[in-house]
């Protein structure tokens, strides 16, 4: 084969290190409910601009094209099938080659997504994180002492281990930012019986303090250390709720730096998006330390998306680096982002092979990694391939 041959990922099976659940209700009311899921801004936002981005208008001729339909907004919404949401995901699944789903379910909120281990539609493996931050304000409403809830939350975490959970999720980024830090006692002890005043008031908890987050972290990455739990922390890009200038994976030096955290696999989401080459040195100097590449992030046009997969590849050791979707919602995230991650990923991989950089066999053998070996190995996936 010539050198110059492109790398040809399209066959090659994906899993898919973070997603979430597809709604239940996949009926859209107007365009506006549609474009929702391609952005993270605010309605107004959403209503008048996201129609006008350089992402969405790919993301709609993609979505066209494997509806057989013009790429306009509307044509789409009428050749969405009208099939049962499972079957609909069968079909995505099914063209995207998924291999495998690791699912944070703790959004969209409970009881409007598809269960977590439904999600494959038979055709997939389905592996769940729990999120960490959800499951402390459960139990702080729950226990009233902060020992009880510490000892409630190491019992839970084993029993999740048992049933087979498949790692943990932390949005320490979304509550005060990922500078994690061991906290004063009685700073700690203070924050809990605010905490717990508020339970008392009937009020709904939302824990954003960061003394008593950071001391439940910290119970809950011991545990994760001693069973080699991979720990994912969303990094970067979100929504208006996270400041971005505190989601920056720099800021988790303290953690990665804890010789008790070493044996405690660490995955920054999102490319840690606008942090990336960041990210990637954290994968290039800590052992524990993984990143994935987000393909579906709504913002990223191709352009820039190819930009982040090079920086990634320049620093990153590629078995450090794991495809991604970021899909919620809409089964054609999911099915968009697997498709988008091979073409670009290729297409890096191949530009590499024409520099000298590596060979053919090299970037072969570092696509599969990305797209779905490292994910398999990570998260303990039993070895299966896409039914069909």
């Amino acid at each position: 084969m010539m050198a110059d041959e492109t790398i040809d990922c399209g066959a090659m099976p994906v899993v898919d290190n973070h997603c979430h659940p597809v709604l239940h209700d996949q009926r859209m009311a107007d365009g506006a409910a549609w474009r929702s899921h391609f952005s993270e801004g605010g309605p107004e936002s959403r209503d008048r601009h996201v129609a006008q981005s350089v992402a969405y208008r790919e993301a709609l001729s993609a979505i066209a094209r494997f509806l057989g339909c013009p790429p306009d907004e509307a044509e789409v919404l009428r050749a969405r099938p009208a099939a049962g949401v499972e079957e609909l995901c069968a079909g995505y699944w099914a063209d995207a080659g998924l291999a495998g789903l690791v699912v944070d379910d703790g959004f969209p909120p409970e009881g409007l997504g598809i269960p977590a281990d439904q999600l494959g539609a038979g055709r997939c493996p389905v592996r769940r994180v729990l999120r960490l931050e959800t499951l402390f304000e459960r139990l702080i409403t729950a226990h009233v002492s902060l020992e009880a809830v510490r000892e409630a939350l190491r019992a839970e975490l084993e029993a999740e281990h048992a049933r087979g959970t498949a790692g943990l999720k932390s949005i320490a980024a979304y509550r005060g930012g990922l500078t994690v830090r061991r906290r004063p006692a009685e700073d700690v002890g203070d924050a809990f019986d605010a905490a717990r005043a508020q339970v008392a008031r009937g009020e709904r908890l939302r824990l954003a303090d960061p003394q008593l987050r950071d001391d439940l972290l910290h119970v809950a990455f011991g545990v994760a250390s001693r069973l080699e739990w991979p720990v994912q922390f969303h990094c970067g890009y979100g929504d208006t709720d996270s400041d971005l200038r505190h989601a920056n994976p720099l800021r988790l030096r303290a953690v990665l730096e804890d010789p008790a955290y070493r044996s405690m696999p660490v995955v920054l989401l999102h490319e840690a998006y606008p942090y990336t080459r960041e990210g990637a040195y954290l994968c290039a100097v800590y052992d524990q330390v993984h990143m994935d590449l987000s393909y579906a992030v709504p913002p990223i046009g191709a352009q820039e998306m190819a930009a982040l997969t090079r920086a990634a590849l320049a620093v990153a050791p590629w078995t450090k680096l794991l495809y991604a979707s970021d899909g919620v919602g809409i089964p054609e995230l999911h099915w968009w982002g697997a498709h988008r991650g091979r073409r670009i990923l290729g297409g890096c991989l191949h530009e590499l092979v024409r520099a000298g950089s590596l060979d053919r066999g090299m970037a072969e053998g570092a696509a599969a990694a990305v797209l779905g070996e490292n994910a398999r190995r990570l998260y303990r996936f039993p070895p299966s391939r896409p039914a069909g």
